[in-house]
């Protein structure tokens, strides 16, 4: 080495330690230059990639840049600070130092801020080498159903990690072409863009699935490679294929809890890298299956079981659709295969297994085999959530009449309606029935055990004929029952009897008074009463062929007796009441007003006759009426059994000497005499004789006769 040659390399060495020094002194100072944040991007290895422009800037300028960190950069100038962008000098890897450029390993993922002093223009950076190292290669999208894409910066080993893109849904499309959009797919660290790539790279897409369940079609780049995992399960191959770069329809199944790894590798552009998926693509789900008639079908009823169906089999992805179906006892039971491999299934519950009562979980299993590129031909199957079907027990109902006979207006004329014997069943009960062929309203009931009313308001024999009971879950029962009920008229009455008056201890006296129609015997019951005394009620009973009510008064009593009629029962136990149906029974007797009694004078002498033995024959001594003087008549009082009663008198009660008519119309001589010194009282007895008896023989008058004076004669 020459001297002056040292003298250079020493004048550079010096000017190097100090000019970094005075560079060293711009971070934190400057204007940034015009031209916004350059961010690097990877083309490939080689000399090919000239790299990202960084804007022409002049001294106290400086140019922000986006960085990974951990990637190394080459800016193809030398004179370059590198600041932290939050300040400070970052380090330059200064072991292969060169005159004609700078390079530098990222420290942090952000940007850093680039200082050129050198002076030219056509400055550029671009990525070299080293790997992210600060966000995880294996990450997936914070959010599931999307995808996380991490990018590699070679083509087949996953190695020399970059960053990331993340997308947001179940499907991406990068496409690049020279000819069109050509730009760098964004590239992400800690969560903001800080580079892009474009040719001569890998990438690797993690999602975890949870919405869709079921077979799909997917659609697949092909250039240049892709393989798909799905939890760790290779079901598609076409790394490298030759010459066909199309994308493919392929069958794939998810479970609605899978982690799909999707690996994918790019030589340079065009570039096509896809995943799509939507529910139109769906093969076939078979997570729900339906019921045709319901989930609670009545026993002797069917329902068909169905679901989704197979969408077409496109060329190349699956063959030999099948369906199985299942049935198990309970949700995690032993699921038991039953019939065959149709889309559907129609449940029976009048044969076995399910014409028992109970519930069942019916399952279909869906059975494909997919024929993927690059991998084994398999068959997949996926289970359906079940779908429980109760198979309602058949009802039971009795409908039974109280009695089947009752009388008209019978309020306790009742059907009584037992469901289950009382318990069991799924309220509100509907009782269907007919009356004569005659559909009737509906009865509804939330109870087991109810009444029906019967119309007793008509008479005739009706048949009642029971159809159907029907509970809460419209389960019909048919009941084919039939009960004639009888409603009997009520006994009726004809009142044909008058009010009788009856002479006293006249013979026992029969008055015919109610006429009944009805059902022979009939029984009364009669209350009696006598005016101004105590009454008593007593039942009778007819005589088998008699309808007729007589009252039988024996009139040995004198006064006024009501007979009340207060029902009457006719055989079939049909009783009608009633009110204030009376006859009244007289009994009288003719009477005597009670006469005066009468005091009457002997008359003056008229004539005095002095017998030989020294008596006096005095005459007049006596008291002699008037022939048809009235003064001894009485005042009869006939009743009507006794219109004309005879008049009896006698004088003190001789018998002997009864005397007819009223004295004034007596033909004799009516006299009293007295010849005593005191007066002489005579009795006249009157009585009143009819129909052959005798009454009033206490009406009696006194006839006082009073003496004249004692006339002696010396």
């Amino acid at each position: 080495m020459t001297n002056s040659t040292k003298i250079t390399t020493y004048l550079l060495c010096i000017f190097f330690l100090f000019g970094t020094q005075l560079l060293s002194a711009q971070c934190g100072t400057g204007k940034q230059v015009r031209g916004g944040v350059v961010t690097p991007y990877w083309r490939g290895e080689g000399q090919n990639d000239p790299g990202v422009p960084i804007p022409d800037m002049s001294s106290g300028q400086y140019a922000l840049v986006k960085v990974i960190k951990g990637v190394q950069y080459e800016i193809n100038a030398y004179w370059i600070t590198i600041c932290r962008d939050s300040g400070g000098e970052h380090s330059i890897d200064e072991s292969n130092w060169s005159s004609a450029y700078t390079r530098f390993t990222a420290e942090v993922s952000g940007q850093v801020r680039v200082y050129y002093t050198g002076g030219k223009s056509g400055v550029r950076i671009k990525i070299i080498g080293g790997a992210n190292n600060i966000d995880a290669q294996n990450s997936y999208h914070p959010q599931s159903n999307r995808w996380r894409t991490h990018f590699y910066r070679e083509i087949d080993n996953f190695t020399n990690y970059l960053g990331y893109k993340d997308y947001n849904s179940h499907s991406f499309h990068e496409h690049k072409d020279p000819n069109g959009d050509s730009t760098p797919i964004d590239i992400y660290s800690q969560g903001n863009i800080r580079a892009g790539i474009l040719r001569y790279f890998s990438a690797r897409s993690f999602m975890q699935n949870i919405q869709y369940k079921g077979f799909y079609y997917v659609r697949l780049g092909a250039d240049d490679g892709t393989r798909l995992f799905i939890n760790d399960e290779k079901v598609y191959d076409r790394w490298n294929p030759t010459g066909d770069y199309s994308v493919k329809n392929q069958a794939i199944k998810l479970t609605g809890n899978d982690l799909l790894k999707y690996e994918y590798f790019n030589n340079n552009i065009p570039l096509q890298y896809v995943f799509e998926i939507s529910p139109t693509d769906k093969i076939i789900e078979n997570k729900t299956l339906t019921s045709s008639n319901g989930t609670k079908i009545c026993m002797g009823k069917n329902t068909t079981l169905d679901g989704d169906g197979f969408a077409t089999a496109l060329p190349n992805t699956f063959t030999n659709p099948v369906y199985q179906w299942y049935y198990a006892t309970s949700p995690t039971g032993v699921k038991h295969p039953i019939g065959g491999n149709t889309k559907y299934y129609e449940v029976n519950t009048n044969t076995s297994p399910f014409n028992q009562a109970g519930s069942y979980y019916f399952f279909r299993e869906a059975r494909i085999t997919i024929n993927n590129i690059g991998v084994v031909p398999k068959t997949e199957s996926i289970m359906s959530d079940f779908i429980k079907i109760d198979v309602l027990k058949q009802l039971t109902a009795k409908a039974k009449p109280n009695k089947k006979s009752f009388c008209q207006r019978d309020d306790n004329a009742k059907i009584i309606v037992t469901v289950n014997n009382g318990s069991g069943g799924q309220p509100p009960f509907t009782f269907n029935y007919t009356i004569d062929g005659v559909t009737q309203p509906p009865i509804h009931s939330n109870n087991h055990i109810f009444e029906i009313p019967i119309n007793t308001s008509q008479a005739g024999t009706f048949e009642y004929k029971y159809i159907s009971i029907t509970d809460g879950n419209n389960c019909i029962t048919k009941l084919h029952s039939i009960d004639p009920i009888t409603i009997n008229p009520l006994p009726t009455a004809d009142f044909s009897g008058q009010n009788t008056t009856l002479c006293l201890n006249t013979p026992e006296t029969r008055i015919p008074w109610v006429t009944f129609t009805g059902e022979l015997p009939f029984t009364v019951r009669i209350r009696g009463t006598k005016t101004g005394g105590s009454s008593s009620e007593k039942e009778i009973t007819l005589e088998d062929n008699e309808n007729r009510l007589t009252i039988e008064h024996n009139p040995n009593d004198e006064g006024e007796f009501t007979y009340e009629l207060l029902w009457v029962r006719d055989n079939n136990g049909c009783k009608t009441l009633f009110s204030n149906k009376k006859i009244m029974v007289n009994v009288e007797k003719p009477s005597i007003t009670t006469p005066q009694d009468i005091t009457w004078c002997l008359p003056e002498i008229t004539q005095a006759i002095y017998q030989s033995n020294g008596d006096v024959n005095i005459s007049e001594n006596a008291y002699t009426l008037v022939r048809g003087s009235k003064d001894l008549d009485v005042t009869i009082n006939p009743v009507p059994c006794c219109p004309n009663p005879v008049l009896k008198w006698t004088i003190n009660n001789d018998l002997s000497n009864v005397r007819t008519g009223q004295p004034s119309a007596f033909a004799g001589t009516i006299s009293f005499e007295n010849n005593t010194a005191t007066d002489k009282i005579y009795t006249i007895y009157y009585w009143l004789e009819c129909n052959g008896q005798s009454y009033s023989h206490q009406t009696t008058r006194q006839v006082r006769i009073t003496p004249r004076p004692v006339i002696e004669f010396e």
